[in-house]
């Protein structure tokens, strides 16, 4: 089915969509097109006089109501600041506010400053998958509350 994406400033594209689609990999389609970041976008389906805003990344599109032609109307957001914990080898845990969509590089820097750990010598895990330079804290779900690992590279010789 094919759908309208808005924008506030009037930019509009349209996509195809299935109904089985989230709305997770809807905003996936909509940073593709028009480069806006998911974690920023807020959809609203505007149905009539009704709108519908749809927040569960989760849900199918089919069962939030979309329908071929239907009108999705993109607000951009602010990141918000949330709080994560940082779990030292020592077990030791601090707390760090961040950005979800700050890259982990920036997020290395932070902990270098504060712990003063080298970012070259930093291995930091969440949910068990190691966070690799260049991509975002939100490429590795990391959300309110999270805790991510810091570990240490061995020196090698």
């Amino acid at each position: 089915m094919d759908i309208t994406v808005i924008m506030m400033d009037g930019t509009s594209c349209s996509l195809r969509v299935n109904p089985q689609d989230t709305v997770g990999s809807l905003k996936a389609k909509i940073h593709t097109v028009l480069g806006v970041d998911p974690a920023r976008q807020r959809l609203v389906l505007l149905i009539g006089d009704q709108k519908k805003t749809l927040s569960d990344d989760s849900l199918s599109l089919g069962s939030c109501g979309l329908q071929s032609g239907s009108v999705i109307s993109l607000l951009l957001t602010e990141p918000t600041t949330i709080q994560v914990f940082l779990k030292k080898q020592d077990g030791n845990v601090n707390t760090y506010k961040i950005k979800p969509d700050e890259t982990v590089t920036a997020f290395k820097q932070q902990v270098q400053a504060r712990e003063g750990v080298q970012a070259s010598q930093q291995r930091l895990l969440h949910e068990s998958r190691e966070m690799m330079d260049g991509g975002r804290l939100s490429d590795y779900n990391v959300k309110a509350l999270s805790t991510i690992v810091l570990m240490l590279h061995l020196r090698g010789g």
